[in-house]
């Protein structure tokens, strides 16, 4: 049983109940309650109904296999400010993967057909990234304008684009609250984000907010990972495919997590719907062409190795981890105990096969990014 986190003590406490109390109730001595409650001993399984009984849940929830009823819900920190400039180096290594350049010249000549000069918002910008491949392909004269509310990267974009030709402006502010010095700069022609929406609790409302930055006949155009396509797209040669594509825990983790913080992992999936509701005309939605391969064959080969092992951290450290603190995260996101194990067993078995044939690997990862678009009337 040493895989079970009995709740015990939170129950008996949570009940007003002390460890005498609980101890005369089942027939045991105050002692056995308490090394229950350390783990130095469990429970007889005769006494488990009982117990269960008592406290008023199931068993599953009394071993800790299931997230108790009542246990308070921990939002996660993906939206908070700070957390996205500790990811920087996952940012940088990740980011690569989204586009091919020529995809991107693509949108910007036979798409959205922009031949005169434009100004551009990028909403949740981070470090500029997705301004470093639009400026070399937009008319001569447009502006960009990013806004992102950590300092870090707001910091590093200014270092990245400050030798183009351009006009470029990035503000250290949280969107949903930014407004620009002069009113003549609240309309423009192209405001857009990239993987943004999936991480905040409000998704909806900063759509809104993106919609009403963009000018009478401008483009509001959203980038997003979807989840179910993301869990699908990771080939490795030598590795069960099927096992890859597991959702394991997600969809559970994914429900408790929109419940409860209104994060919704299918925002990428469902933007043409509410594009459409607040407004928008002649919307649509693509498909990225990127796909990202990696073989022995390829001249940066071990660099891109490395970046996807540092990304989703494989690397031999990671294998190390104590992965409990991450499981209870995972329990009180929805997960039951089970598929939380599940989870970190599968990314430690796929660690281990990428760190075990580092010199020849083959993997294919698409990410299935949709993107959204649609015009302001």
């Amino acid at each position: 049983m040493a895989e079970f986190q009995f709740q015990i003590a939170p129950l008996r406490k949570q009940h007003g109940l002390s460890q005498q109390q609980l101890a005369a109730l089942l027939g045991v001595a105050p002692q056995t309650v308490s090394k229950w409650e350390t783990g130095v001993t469990f429970p007889d399984i005769a006494l488990l109904p009982e117990l269960s009984g008592i406290f008023g849940v199931s068993v599953d929830e009394l071993m800790g296999l299931k997230p108790l009823p009542d246990a308070a819900y921990i939002p996660s920190d993906k939206g908070k400010k700070g957390y996205w400039g500790r990811q920087l180096d996952y940012l940088t290594r990740t980011r690569s993967s989204f586009w091919n350049q020529d995809y991107i010249g693509f949108l910007v000549e036979k798409v959205w057909k922009l031949t005169k000069p434009v100004r551009v918002l990028d909403c949740g910008c981070g470090y500029g990234f997705l301004g470093s491949l639009l400026l070399p392909l937009l008319p001569e004269g447009s502006t960009y304008t990013g806004v992102d509310f950590d300092k870090t990267l707001i910091r590093e974009g200014k270092a990245m684009l400050c030798d183009t030709d351009f006009a470029v402006s990035l503000h250290c502010a949280d969107f949903m609250e930014w407004m620009p010095e002069k009113a003549s700069e609240c309309s423009y022609d192209l405001v857009l984000c990239q993987a943004v929406l999936r991480h905040i609790d409000r998704a909806e409302a900063f759509l809104e907010r993106m919609v009403s930055f963009t000018r009478s006949g401008g483009i509001t155009a959203c980038f997003e990972v979807n989840r179910e396509l993301e869990c699908d797209g990771l080939y490795i040669e030598g590795m069960d495919y099927e096992e890859l594509c597991s959702r394991t825990g997600l969809r559970s983790l994914w429900k408790k997590e929109r419940e409860c913080q209104g994060r919704d992992y299918a925002i990428g999936i469902r933007l043409p719907v509410l594009m459409e509701r607040m407004g928008l005309v002649h919307v649509d939605i693509r498909l990225n062409d990127k796909v990202r391969y990696i073989s022995p064959n390829q001249p940066d080969y071990e660099q891109a190795v490395s970046d996807l092992l540092r990304a989703n951290h494989w690397m031999p450290e990671d294998l190390a981890e104590d992965t409990r603190a991450g499981t209870e995260g995972f329990i009180n996101h929805g997960m039951s105990r089970q598929e939380a194990e599940s989870y970190y067993s599968r990314q430690r078995k796929i660690a281990s096969f990428l760190n075990g044939n580092r010199d020849n690997l083959s993997i294919l990862q698409t990410l299935g990014l949709l993107i959204s678009y649609g015009y302001k009337p």
